[in-house]
């Protein structure tokens, strides 16, 4: 008989601890799915960001919000299916690849590119422009700023 251990160690058997998690060195199986559906990696921000805020390199940290003509990374994620760099402490997660919302600029078709816009938001993209950084999935039509689910290039 073995008792269940919250203790990554070999011939036990997984229990969660008091707060849900089970630990372990080694998972190994068939197949695994998320109920989100992005990568992200935490990165140090200059402030608190809300979730789809497009974020570039920059500011007092790692990332700051991006401007026009920048280069963005991603937009901050609040419920990724995988996460990068997870311990570190006050880190923001970014979506780097994946479907997520972004905060977006101006009225966008679905299948647009998007580049960083104002204000840590993103645009719509002129043909071929090398800082593209995600795609469109829906169209929406308002002119202000609003989240649309895209795709994380």
């Amino acid at each position: 008989y073995r008792s269940a251990s919250t203790d990554p160690g070999i011939n036990t058997i997984a229990a969660r601890d008091g707060a849900g998690t089970i630990f372990a060195s080694l998972f190994s199986g068939v197949a695994t799915q998320a109920n989100y559906a992005d990568l992200a990696e935490k990165y140090l921000a200059d402030a608190e960001y809300e979730e789809g805020t497009v974020l570039m390199i920059g500011g007092e940290n790692e990332v700051t919000a991006c401007t026009i003509g920048s280069r963005a990374i991603g937009p901050v994620s609040k419920k990724p299916a995988y996460l990068m760099n997870a311990n570190l402490e006050n880190g923001t997660a970014i979506a780097l690849k994946g479907r997520v919302p972004v905060k977006v600029t101006g009225p966008i078709v679905k299948g647009q590119h998007l580049v960083a816009g104002p204000n840590g938001s993103a645009q719509s993209a002129g043909a071929g422009n090398p800082d593209t950084f995600a795609i469109a999935l829906e169209t929406n039509s308002n002119p202000l700023i609003k989240l649309v689910e895209c795709l994380i290039l």
